[in-house]
Order: structure tokens, then C-alpha cells, then sequence
């Protein structure tokens, strides 16, 4: 079994009680570790969906957007 992930850079923004979005590379830095790719566990399995409940949180997924411009 593996190590528990350390969200204790993400605490303070769920202590804020305020809405917040986290990047998937920001998820990484404060937690070493990759953000699940499902987004179905993501949301209500995975232990930050767990931690985001326990503070009042919902969690909800925004796709990946691709801009493409002009050279």
C-alpha cells in the first residue's frame, strides 16, 4: 500500500472557504503526485474528493481547452 498523499499545501484553500481552481501541474507540485485520470473517481472516490467533502466541497471537472493561433 502506498503512502497517504500530503495535502497539506492544499488545506489552507479549503480552510478559506472560498471557491478555488488547482491546475493539474499545480496538483502535482503540492502533492508529488499525479492527479487521477478518471474523472468519475476523481470527483467522488479518490482522496481529495474525500478531503474536498470533508471541508464542503464539491469537485467539478473543466476539460482541458486547446487554443490554436495563428504563426
Amino acid at each position: 500500500m502506498s503512502n497517504p498523499i500530503n495535502f497539506s499545501k492544499i488545506i489552507p484553500l479549503l480552510e478559506a472557504n472560498e471557491d478555488f481552481s488547482i491546475t493539474e501541474s499545480q496538483y502535482m507540485k503540492s502533492t508529488k503526485r499525479e492527479m487521477p485520470k478518471d474523472i468519475y473517481y476523481l470527483k467522488t472516490n479518490s482522496a481529495f474528493a474525500k478531503l474536498a467533502k470533508k471541508y464542503g466541497y464539491r469537485i467539478e471537472i473543466n476539460e482541458k481547452t486547446i487554443c490554436l493561433k495563428k504563426c
